[in-house]
């Protein structure tokens, strides 16, 4: 399919705009789709985070209802995510994930780190990616450009306000905390040599 999808969890406070994406809910996220007059595609959890009882007769047409028990091994975004990896989505993009409850949004980055290198963690203000071998950019759209090693790594940073050439880094390390793209540049790029690596961007103070 090749076409984004969007998860609206319940603590998303600004839905992202991707083209050409589709919606689909996790748990309480059904309202705040519903509020901004977006059908989702489908609707998956325990909807214990509703404010109101689930009522398959106020669905809206075409939602498909994925729904779970509260007592689980999985939690609700992880069983969004997996549908809708089997309906063929990519990338796949978690709204609200990095704000409400630490160790929700704890679980949420170790699934980006270890299981969907493909998601995106997002809420309006920062998001997360998993970088691997290979060329990638980021935007002076974003004030603060961080990255962690998940294993030992090899990265080279160019066009940034801190460059680095060729520099390993392991788990251990935060001075790749708080960069920036360099003045004059719209993008800068970062090269992941080996190992793989956590890009955190973000534009809050």
């Amino acid at each position: 399919m090749n076409k984004p999808l969007i998860l609206v969890t319940p603590t998303a406070t600004a839905l992202p705009q991707w083209e050409d994406a589709d919606y689909a809910a996790v748990d309480g996220g059904l309202e705040i789709l519903g509020a901004a007059g977006i059908t989702p595609v489908f609707a998956c959890g325990d909807f214990d985070s509703l404010k109101q009882p689930l009522q398959p007769d106020s669905l809206p047409v075409g939602c498909r209802i994925l729904s779970f028990p509260a007592e689980k091994n999985e939690s609700d975004s992880q069983l969004a995510i997996e549908e809708g990896i089997r309906l063929g989505y990519a990338p796949i993009i978690l709204a609200g994930s990095l704000s409400g409850r630490i160790d929700h949004t704890l679980a949420n980055i170790r699934l980006l780190s270890w299981s969907y290198p493909d998601l995106i963690l997002q809420d309006d203000h920062q998001q997360m990616r998993l970088l691997q071998p290979g060329s990638h950019t980021v935007s002076s759209d974003w004030k603060h450009i961080s990255l962690f090693a998940l294993e030992p790594s090899c990265i080279t940073l160019e066009n940034m306000k801190y460059p680095l050439s060729r520099r390993n880094i392991t788990p251990a390390d935060i001075y790749t905390l708080s960069n920036e793209v360099a003045e004059g540049h719209r993008e800068g790029t970062i090269v992941v040599h080996s190992g793989k690596v956590l890009l955190a961007e973000s534009n809050l103070p």
